[in-house]
């Protein structure tokens, strides 16, 4: 026969088990469907597409895989891979959704809506016009392929339309497992460039990339010449003006200390000259055109896109 205290833990055990059958359901509700290593900041991170519609990864999470593209309409591998990028559209919009980022640098609505045409590309697009998506995706250069599964994990970071790619757009078209990278892989850590900016002082940032002369003879020849004559300019207006604090500031796409040290010799360059290893100075200032000065004295910026002429240039100085 049981005794008082065995039927009060009886009580209490089946008291127990009734609260926690209904306590666990909505635990397990209250969790997220899906979880994500990716820092809550780039999960959010708004993408604003040329639809006129504002997304981001976060809308997806739990949903659909995510792949998105970094290109150019200037950069022949990226036009290369068009077909590739449809391909993946057509097959897989239903289980991943690809975005195509347009880098905003030296482009224009005409030249890309000519690629979409060309290429009759259906999937969402977006241009960086801030670059801020850039900065954000640890973006180093065209073509720039990211695949996020399901969870929002990255599971892909490369440069190439190339089997490896297509094996883990697969995987994650068919929800099987895949090996996920780790996302740190997408953190901006480089240190920026130290200016030091003197009150009273005029500096000038000559914003370029080593490449720009050369590769875009072809594409934009207009903007390949500019690169040439601002160059040159710069190194004429720093003879002039040594009272103002010259600096050439280099992209870091497709660009190494080898790269720079034969850009400094070609255009035997009397002032300093940097690559902008962390883009921290690219964002800063939003450079979307190449080649681009920057005049800064204490609070005030001037921005120059144009400078096809030295005079015109002289006489932004001059209000300085």
């Amino acid at each position: 026969m049981p005794t008082t205290s065995h039927l009060k833990y009886f009580l209490l055990k089946r008291y127990l088990l009734k609260y926690l059958t209904l306590l666990v359901p909505l635990l397990l509700l209250s969790q997220p469907a899906s979880s994500s290593n990716l820092p809550n900041k780039l999960v959010n991170l708004p993408i604003k597409l040329l639809s006129g519609n504002t997304v981001s990864l976060a809308n997806y999470q739990g949903k659909k895989a995510v792949y998105i593209k970094f290109w150019a309409t200037w950069c022949q591998p990226c036009l290369k891979e068009m077909t590739h990028f449809q391909h993946v559209q057509k097959n897989f919009a239903d289980k991943i959704k690809v975005i195509a980022i347009n880098i905003g640098i030296n482009e224009s609505f005409a030249d890309i809506n000519k690629v979409k045409k060309q290429y009759n590309l259906t999937m969402d697009m977006a241009i960086d016009e801030s670059g801020d998506l850039a900065q954000a995706f640890n973006f180093i250069g065209t073509p720039y392929h990211l695949l996020f599964d399901k969870n929002l994990n990255l599971i892909h970071k490369g440069h190439q339309a190339n089997n490896s790619l297509d094996q883990k757009l697969t995987l994650v078209s068919n929800l099987k497992p895949t090996q996920l990278l780790d996302s740190h892989l997408l953190d901006n850590s480089i240190p920026s460039i130290n200016i030091n900016f003197k009150s009273g002082q005029i500096h000038a940032l000559f914003f370029t990339a080593t490449w720009c002369d050369w590769y875009l003879k072809e594409s934009r020849s207009r903007d390949a010449k500019n690169c040439i004559s601002g160059q040159n300019y710069m190194n004429q207006l720093a003879l002039k003006y040594p009272e103002i604090n010259w600096q050439t500031i280099v992209s870091r796409l497709w660009t190494d200390k080898s790269q720079l040290d034969n850009y400094k010799e070609k255009y035997q360059l009397n002032h300093a000259i940097a690559i902008d290893q962390s883009n921290q100075l690219f964002h800063q200032y939003t450079i979307n055109n190449l080649p681009s000065l920057i005049l800064i004295k204490n609070n005030t910026v001037i921005k120059i896109t144009d400078l096809k002429n030295i005079d015109h240039i002289e006489k932004n100085i001059s209000t300085m």
